[in-house]
């Protein structure tokens, strides 16, 4: 069965981030679907396992776009760009 993430990211983004996240959140197996909405600072994907969503809310924190409420440690507080 497929579940839907709607995740509010603490981080604005912009078209060319989009490209980078959505990239890198197609490489994980059995996540699909992926839309980004910059102005809302929002990302939606389906997915079919819940390891694949944390696989999914680690990347994003990597990248610098961690969930909005999340605590994240100073060295992950940059974003993939200036934007």
């Amino acid at each position: 069965m497929t579940s839907t993430a709607k995740i509010e990211v603490q981080q604005r983004f912009c078209k060319n981030c989009s490209v980078c996240i959505k990239k890198e959140l197609q490489v994980i197996e059995n996540v699909k679907n992926v839309r980004l909405y910059p102005k809302e600072s929002l990302i939606i994907f389906n997915f079919i396992k819940a390891d694949k969503l944390s696989t999914a809310l680690n990347v994003l924190s990597r990248l610098g776009y961690p969930e909005k409420g999340e605590r994240i440690e100073e060295e992950f507080s940059k974003s993939l760009c200036s934007c």
